[in-house]
């Protein structure tokens, strides 16, 4: 009888460890102090259905499913920057719109329009074209293939392929998620992008999640700037994220950032 109270305890524990998470709104308030830059930024985006995370409050499905709506404004030294857009699913398709509104302090303004269309072949592969319209600009049209891998009932690799419309620009974004049991989880990120009419880049970044809640992050990218920090939930709603920036070869370049996150 004893045996078997520990193994429905057992059960039990671990059933409530993974037990999904569901959100409909989810934004983020930030402040960064780059070498004097003062930079704030507001973000939210309302999901219509309930978004379910993977385990970590954070973490949710490589390819999004659920209808939204959103907005982001930033605000630093230079220029405020103002975006409002949605996406709409219906069945295989979605359609997604979007405004931004870049307005420097120096006097000028630039207005970008983007409009989206999309087809899951299956609901794990999704191609989308991405028009977009910029204000004294070159308009182009960008194409998208994301495609996730599910390992498991948890672990994934997702993979992203995006390119414009003459080959110009190309990237290709990677991340694993891992359910490393017990109420671990760690991820991993890159993106590499090249560009012919500028220059290629490439990003590496990796979370580890000691709980769903508390995590430490690291990135790293081409021009040797890296970051570190943690992250930490003091309850399914309310997070806060801090951390510090610098580059390998200038450690005259400092960077203090600190995000709110508001879930429900």
């Amino acid at each position: 009888m004893k045996k078997l109270a520990v193994i429905i305890s057992s059960i039990l524990l671990s059933s409530a460890a993974t037990a999904a998470d569901n959100y409909q709104s989810i934004s983020h308030l930030e402040y960064k102090d780059t070498d004097g830059n003062d930079t704030i930024s507001v973000d939210s985006t309302y999901y219509f259905s309930p978004k379910a995370t993977l385990g970590p409050y954070d973490q949710f499905e490589y390819i999004n499913k659920q209808t939204n709506v959103y907005g982001k404004y930033t605000d630093n030294d230079s220029s405020d920057v103002a975006t409002i857009g949605g996406e709409y699913f219906l069945q295989d398709f979605v359609l997604g719109a979007e405004y931004s509104n870049n307005d420097i302090d120096a006097g000028s303004s630039t207005d970008v329009i983007k409009l989206s269309a999309g087809y899951f072949f299956n609901p794990n592969l999704l191609l989308k074209a991405t028009f977009e319209d910029v204000e004294d600009g070159e308009n182009r049209v960008l194409f998208d293939l994301a495609y996730n891998h599910q390992l498991n009932s948890t672990d994934y690799i997702g993979f992203t392929v995006t390119s414009d419309d003459e080959f110009d620009y190309r990237a290709v974004n990677a991340k694993y998620f891992m359910d490393l049991k017990q109420g671990n989880f760690l991820t991993v990120e890159g993106t590499v992008s090249d560009d012919d009419n500028r220059s290629s880049s490439w990003e590496l970044e990796s979370n580890y999640y000691f709980t769903k809640a508390t995590s430490a992050f690291v990135t790293f990218n081409k021009n040797d700037d890296y970051t570190f920090g943690a992250q930490h939930f003091f309850n399914k709603n309310v997070g806060l994220k801090a951390g510090y920036g610098n580059n390998w070869d200038d450690s005259g370049y400092d960077a203090y950032f600190a995000n709110v996150s508001l879930q429900f």
